[in-house]
């Protein structure tokens, strides 16, 4: 029996996933982001500490034959406190943009659209040298159309509703009662406070897909203007990059996708103007199923047969948005 381990790592989460060669579960972990532009180096290491001892908890010291491993962060750590847990034979770096297209759509090329705790759009292929990228630049240079990128905005309306010349909203209300706020200028501590300023920030995208589904026109237009900034990104890359029309299929991943539609559909809107019948996919499976995609390739399941498979095999991974 072989023994193969899944770790995702970014700016909010980190998931592991220990499964065998016949693709059962024995160990399932999650804690926070481990992502050093978005936390302390202390937090993230607390968090790669807390996710592997879910994974192996109450187990004797394995031996892992394949480690699959994404993580945006000091993955040193990460190998350091494993040796507690395992002893490791192959390890498959993959990144970001690799291991979303994997787990999206099981492809190996094309583009992946990343928002997440930051933005990206990514050109994949084969070669690594002919990918490319637009964005990666972080939460103050960039990382427009990111969950953090939604947060700012909602929490500059809401201030800018506070003082009175802004439009009222209902965000307001929701980040009062998530945050317990007892006045208003209490945002500026919780943000300015936290180890992970902009990980806060970011926490309140889900708050702007809640008021977007009640009708809010400020949380709509946020999102909307989201999904146009991730479009806009795209078609740089593309133009850029003058990528063929057969590498022109975009998976879609990331967190704030989630939020609402109205982000996917004004990214959709507008590259389907740019480009008609390009095509863009949501994505099939959570990053950290990169691992079980990896393996099902490796025996050679056709791509139908194996998304079938692991959706029976691993039904809390499937996204759904």
């Amino acid at each position: 029996m072989e023994f193969i381990l899944s770790v995702d790592g970014g700016g909010t989460k980190l998931r592991a996933l220990l499964f065998d060669d016949e693709f059962r579960i024995l160990g399932q972990g999650m804690s926070g982001g481990v992502n050093i532009n978005h936390t302390t180096p202390e937090e993230s290491r607390a968090n790669v500490v807390d996710c592997l001892g879910q994974v192996f908890s109450g187990k004797p010291k394995i031996h892992i034959n394949r480690l699959y491993i994404v993580f945006v962060g000091p993955v040193k750590i990460l190998y350091k406190e494993l040796e507690k847990y395992a002893t490791v034979g192959e390890i498959i770096r993959l990144g970001e943009a690799k291991a979303g297209l994997l787990a999206g759509a099981m492809k190996e090329e094309g583009i992946l659209a990343l928002s997440g705790t930051g933005s990206d759009i990514f050109y994949v292929r084969k070669e690594s040298e002919l990918g490319s990228v637009v964005g990666a630049w972080g939460p103050i240079l960039g990382d427009q159309g990111s969950g953090t990128w939604i947060g700012q905005k909602a929490l500059q309306a809401v201030v800018a509703a506070i003082e009175g010349w802004g439009e009222q909203t209902m965000l307001y209300d929701l980040i009062h009662r998530e945050w317990k706020l007892k006045k208003s200028y209490d945002m500026i501590h919780i943000i300015h406070r936290s180890p992970a300023p902009f990980r806060v920030v970011a926490s309140v995208t889900p708050l702007v897909g809640k008021a977007a589904y009640a009708g809010d026109k400020v949380a709509l237009q946020i999102l909307r203007e989201a999904g146009l900034f991730m479009a806009i990104q795209a078609d740089c890359l593309i133009r850029r990059e003058n990528i063929p029309e057969e590498y022109r299929q975009i998976v879609c991943c990331g967190g704030a996708w989630k939020a609402h539609p109205s982000m996917f559909a004004a990214f959709c809107e507008k590259l389907q103007e740019l480009y008609p019948g390009i095509q863009i996919y949501k994505p099939w499976f959570e990053h950290v199923m990169t691992g079980p995609v990896r393996e099902m390739l490796r025996k050679q399941v056709p791509v139908e047969e194996a998304k079938k498979r692991l959706s029976i095999l691993f039904p809390d991974y499937i996204i759904k948005w």
